[in-house]
């Protein structure tokens, strides 16, 4: 479909998302939190507007070396506008004690400091406070706006929990917010895991123009209703995956029919 406008919006660095997805030519690229953009159709990168010091990444990475140092596994990713502490590969136990000790050790060296501390999976960042992926969802609607054809609606998925500002920053009647997988979310809805989400999005980009034919009802029931309040979170013992298994396919009710273009950008 022509009519889809698709942005991946990550933390990671240019170089990372143009190895990993750099030959799908038609989908928007977004480095940094919104540092760096790759727009559909191009080769080359630009930088966002930014003009906040990055001055406080050289007081707060020789902390973040020393405790990659002392942590086997542990990997520091030195960006523009952040710094990430990886643990993926550390031994589960004392990569978790190591986590809890540089959290506690950069709150107490970050206080007065324009950056901030997210932990997300298996990974603390210290990031500018003036860059975010919500910042540049802000950027990249207020860009199509400018262009007189708004996007409508606007679907956002992300499956991180430091990914609240990219929930936030567009009005509800504008924006379907989606947390994939279990946790408390600001997200007005949820998928419970990636293969529920890649079946929406099939059914969106499926040859049928309006894309809604082939939808289950109990996958259309937890889209809409799966979020009620914003603090909730939801436990497996909640969830009867048996039940909604079971539900017959039916046609999605008229009023949940994606009108072009759509912006869908995903977090990592």
């Amino acid at each position: 479909r022509q009519d889809l406008y698709v942005c991946a919006i990550s933390g990671l660095t240019k170089d990372i998302l143009q190895r990993r997805f750099g030959e799908y030519r038609n989908l928007n690229l977004v480095a940094e939190h919104g540092i760096f953009v790759r727009y559909a159709g191009r080769t080359d990168w630009k930088e966002m507007c930014f003009d906040d010091s990055a001055a406080w990444i050289e007081k707060v990475k020789p902390l973040m070396q020393l405790f990659q140092r002392c942590t086997p596994g542990a990997q520091l990713d030195v960006r523009k506008a952040s710094l990430a502490w990886y643990y993926h590969d550390c031994d589960d136990q004392y990569g978790s004690f190591k986590t809890k000790e540089l959290v506690h050790q950069l709150a107490l060296s970050t206080g007065n400091l324009p950056c901030e501390v997210c932990q997300g999976d298996k990974v603390i960042e210290v990031k500018s406070c003036r860059v975010s992926n919500g910042f540049a969802l802000k950027r990249l609607v207020s860009d199509q706006e400018k262009t007189g054809d708004n996007f409508k609606p606007i679907m956002i998925i992300s499956d991180d929990s430091t990914d609240s500002s990219i929930f936030k920053f567009l009005p509800k009647d504008r924006a379907y917010t989606v947390r994939v997988g279990l946790g408390e979310t600001v997200a007005r809805h949820r998928f419970l895991d990636w293969e529920e989400a890649e079946q929406y999005l099939k059914i969106i980009v499926d040859d049928d123009p309006l894309g809604l034919e082939r939808s289950s009802e109990s996958l259309l029931e937890r889209f809409q209703t799966c979020m009620g309040d914003a603090n909730t979170v939801v436990d497996d013992e909640d969830v009867d995956l048996n039940a909604l298994e079971d539900e017959p396919e039916s046609k999605l009710p008229s009023h949940i029919q994606p009108p072009s273009p759509v912006l869908g950008p995903v977090g990592w």
